[in-house]
């Protein structure tokens, strides 16, 4: 079975169902998050979003709720973000949704700014992953749906790799939404979290894909819910679907099997491959691939760029599939 096979759509209704976290992530609690004590901010994060997230409303009145309204949960890739962000949802009071940011600017574009902001309004919690502006279009999106759902006391906790002042910065020109981003980051208080990439993946030590013929002999002799697919191909397919689609290109998967990995020359097909590792990863499955070494996947110039971290991440998710 290929992956290149496979058209999935996605139904609004379906996907406004399916907010919640991944099942990488389901036991993601703030008991199981292990702060690393060279790093002192991890565990101080950890009890600061804990009481974030109990928080009661006070006065009598009109009540309102202590602390800030939004939690932005700032550090590179590895330190945990997504683990105390999916712990804060668990332990938050309903009604509450959890999903990615690709996944709310695609809701919003098919339910209209307006629409969204209604439906989201009626929340009392938000948990938005991997929170970033890569485009003029999603900045001015963003920053007026969380304006508008915000203004009617949703609290918002989000994860990204990049301060909130800093969000567009190389990507695009921010200096024109530099009000809009500024007036977002007010929203929030930052919390930033250092630390180390909890896998420890040393990059001249990446584990090393497989020959070929290894990698066929393994898929027929496994007997999980498998697909395989030439690397170009693969590629190729993704350019057909929205990004939000590819995690359905796993329904019914236990592993995916990828043939001929080389370098990705082109940034968007790079960027489409990041995502599909991410898709991948969180789902949990597992990966076995062939071809050429994980370091030579992203050009240099874009390991550097403007979405290193993003390389970063997607390298790091890669090596612990592939270790």
């Amino acid at each position: 079975m290929r992956l290149a096979d496979r058209h999935p759509e996605v139904d609004l209704e379906h996907l406004l169902a399916s907010f919640a976290p991944p099942p990488r992530f389901l036991g993601a609690t703030f008991q199981t998050y292990r702060p690393d004590p060279r790093y002192p901010s991890q565990a101080l994060v950890k009890e600061r979003l804990r009481r974030w997230v109990h928080d009661r409303p006070r006065g009598l009145l009109r009540p309102r709720m202590p602390g800030p309204q939004g939690i932005y949960l700032d550090g590179g890739f590895g330190v945990g973000k997504t683990h105390l962000l999916v712990a804060a949802y668990l332990e938050a009071p309903s009604p509450k949704v959890f999903l990615t940011f690709e996944e709310l600017t695609y809701t919003l574009g098919l339910l209209g700014l307006r629409e969204g902001a209604r439906r989201f309004s009626g929340l009392r919690y938000l948990f938005l992953d991997e929170f970033e502006l890569d485009d003029p279009g999603n900045a001015q999106m963003a920053t007026h749906f969380l304006a508008l759902t915000m203004d009617r006391g949703l609290r918002v906790a989000t994860t990204s790799n990049t301060p909130p002042g800093a969000l567009g910065e190389g990507r695009f020109n921010a200096e024109q939404f530099r009000h809009q981003i500024q007036g977002l980051a007010r929203r929030f208080a930052v919390e930033r979290i250092e630390g180390e990439d909890f896998r420890h993946r040393d990059p001249d030590r990446f584990p090393r894909p497989l020959a070929d013929g290894a990698l066929l002999e393994a898929y027929q002799k496994d007997p999980r819910r498998k697909s395989l697919d030439a690397f170009p191909e693969l590629l190729a397919h993704l350019r057909t679907l929205h990004p939000i689609r590819y995690r359905y290109l796993f329904q019914d998967l236990d592993v995916v099997y990828i043939r001929g990995l080389e370098a990705i020359p082109d940034q968007n097909d790079a960027l489409r491959f990041v995502h599909f590792v991410d898709q991948l990863y969180n789902l949990g499955l597992g990966l076995v691939a062939s071809g050429e070494p994980l370091e030579r996947l992203f050009l240099e110039g874009y390991r550097h760029g403007a979405f290193a971290k993003k390389y970063g991440r997607a390298l790091s998710r890669l090596a612990e599939l592939l270790g």
